[in-house]
């Protein structure tokens, strides 16, 4: 029993050296939806969004929540679209410069269970997301840094009745 677990441990790390381990979100380049142009302090060491931050300067956006909520709800339009109700996310890397990239997006009810959302009302949340100019990068011990950032929209017969977090 011993030595099939030593072995099984052998093979887990053979395997781990060979594959570098990700965390889970974690946003890959992906050429067919990402901007080229979009560049990263270090691809290796994106900070996630819990981490506990012990920086001298935190992530965030520049008039914090009210300034972000007021930059998206200013922008949106509402669509006639009464029955779309649910969560988009809408998940990025805001890079040590303060821009954002490699955006992606996820849908679902009020029951957690994946759905489509009108395209009109995905595509102009993520136009707004993508024009938002005002995220702060983040700074560690001197050291810029890159951070992973989510928005969440609770939509209520296609209008935004809360963002999070």
């Amino acid at each position: 029993m011993k030595q099939s677990l030593i072995a099984l441990l052998s093979i887990f790390m053979i395997a781990c050296s060979q594959e570098e381990i990700k965390n889970v979100g974690d946003i890959s380049f992906d050429r067919k939806l990402d901007d080229a142009n979009f560049k990263l302090c270090n691809e290796q060491t994106i900070e996630q969004y819990y981490v506990r931050w012990s920086s001298d300067i935190p992530p965030g956006y520049k008039g914090e929540k009210r300034g972000l909520e007021k930059a998206i709800l200013d922008a949106y339009r509402f669509p006639q679209a009464a029955e779309e109700n649910g969560f988009i996310t809408i998940r990025f890397i805001v890079n040590c410069k303060g821009e954002s990239g490699r955006f992606r997006i996820e849908e679902m009810d009020f029951a957690y269970q994946a759905k489509s959302f009108d395209k009109a009302i995905t595509r102009q949340l993520l136009d707004i997301v993508k024009s938002l100019k005002g995220w702060i990068p983040r700074k560690s011990n001197g050291v810029d840094l890159d951070y992973y950032q989510y928005l969440t929209f609770k939509m209520n017969q296609g209008q935004i009745i809360k963002i999070l977090p």
